[in-house]
């Protein structure tokens, strides 16, 4: 990868409308000073360095789950509607890492932001996956911005299908081909929404910055994006992830949800999937919920946007009480402004405790006591009889 300046059973993802230290010891030795100085050794960011030779193949045998009985409202959610992603620009800058995140183009604009060494694109809805295949391919044929943003238009779809086929065969062509011929016009029309909103909030995008196209360029090129079907709560694909993550010695950096947690709770196998994740210090999980209830961001389009960090999630997902990603957003800090989040808290309980320490008591209050009366009493009177 290029070392550039830093300038979606579980529901299809957002789309509701929808890792070792390096110790290196300088010896520094002046004219003056016949006396060798340690200094402290820097640490070198594992996430920053590309996969462990010969780990590539295995992202790309990853196993699919199942496909589902039926995907969310039966519609295929092509393009994202969370519109206020801009809100997870500062948190996810240049973390490094793979990538791992459900939905369609949200995943590509929080790579070119986070320079991810690996991504992995994963969906329970097969089309989701196939347009992926579409982007991989457009994003590797094209050099530059103007090239990719061209091969997106109507009078280029022949060319843009070529790269398809240049790329893919069989099952993965038919299908990226249809998901091309459906999505197009709704995928050109998102870029331009995403430009909008980027640019109000003086964000950089694939679309508009030369540095983040560069970076998704070259990780499509090289082989280094995958997308895949997999279900957040089935048994295959989350643990082959991690699995492949862990042979690369790469930390999962950037888990994306998306509002994918709104359709599922938190039982054994999602919490085996979920926990089996590769994270450390640094690692941060984001996620959407239109939970009005938890507040929505300004202009977010009705959701509530939260940013958690790797070792919280890993305890908030052992422990049994916590049954929903909810449960997270309500306890968690206010974020930089409302309708967002952040949770840090390792203890689940405390977070729990704290937050309903800030919640009215719903405890009604004992009456007061009041000094006890003696009724007043009349005498007993007996009626007067009459004798006869």
């Amino acid at each position: 990868m290029p070392r550039h300046d830093a300038s979606t059973g579980a529901a299809g993802a957002g789309n509701d409308a929808h890792m070792t230290l390096l110790p290196i010891v300088l010896l520094v030795a002046t004219a003056h000073v016949a006396q060798l100085a340690v200094t402290a050794a820097p640490v070198v960011d594992t996430a920053a360095t590309d996969p462990a030779a010969g780990t590539l193949e295995i992202f790309a045998a990853l196993p699919k789950d199942p496909e589902p009985a039926a995907i969310t409202r039966g519609q295929h959610y092509w393009i994202g509607n969370e519109d206020r992603l801009d809100l997870f620009y500062t948190a996810i800058k240049d973390k490094g890492g793979i990538h791992m995140g459900v939905g369609a183009e949200q995943n590509w604009l929080l790579c070119g932001w986070s320079r991810c060494r690996v991504a992995v694109f994963m969906d329970f809805d097969q089309a989701i996956v196939d347009l992926h295949h579409v982007y991989i391919a457009a994003f590797a044929t094209a050099p530059t911005r103007a090239a990719f943003l061209e091969l997106w238009l109507d009078k280029k779809r022949k060319d843009l299908r070529a790269a398809v086929i240049t790329r893919y065969s069989g099952a993965q062509a038919l299908g990226a081909l249809k998901a091309l011929d459906v999505a197009r016009w709704s995928v050109e029309r998102r870029f331009g929404r995403l430009t909008t909103q980027t640019a109000a909030h003086g964000l950089p995008s694939f679309l508009t910055s030369d540095a983040d196209y560069a970076w998704l360029h070259e990780l499509a090129r090289d082989g280094r994006a995958f997308a895949v079907r997999g279900d957040l709560t089935a048994k295959k694909t989350v643990l082959a992830i991690a699995a492949a993550a862990t042979t690369a010695a790469l930390p999962v950096r950037s888990l994306y949800m998306s509002n994918a947690e709104q359709y599922f709770t938190y039982n054994k196998q999602t919490r085996m999937n979920l926990s089996s994740l590769p994270m450390d210090d640094e690692s941060l999980v984001l996620r959407t919920h239109g939970s009005n209830a938890l507040g929505y961001a300004a202009a977010g389009n009705a959701y509530h946007y939260g940013v958690q960090t790797g070792p919280s999630f890993k305890a908030f997902v052992a422990e049994p009480t916590v049954t929903s990603s909810h449960q997270i957003l309500q306890w968690a800090a206010v974020g930089s402004e409302p309708g967002t989040s952040t949770m840090t808290s390792t203890t689940p309980k405390a977070a729990r405790s704290a937050w309903l320490a800030t919640k009215p008591s719903t405890k009604k209050k004992p009456k007061a006591k009041t000094a006890a009366t003696t009724p007043a009493t009349t005498p007993a009177t007996t009626p007067a009889t009459t004798t006869p």
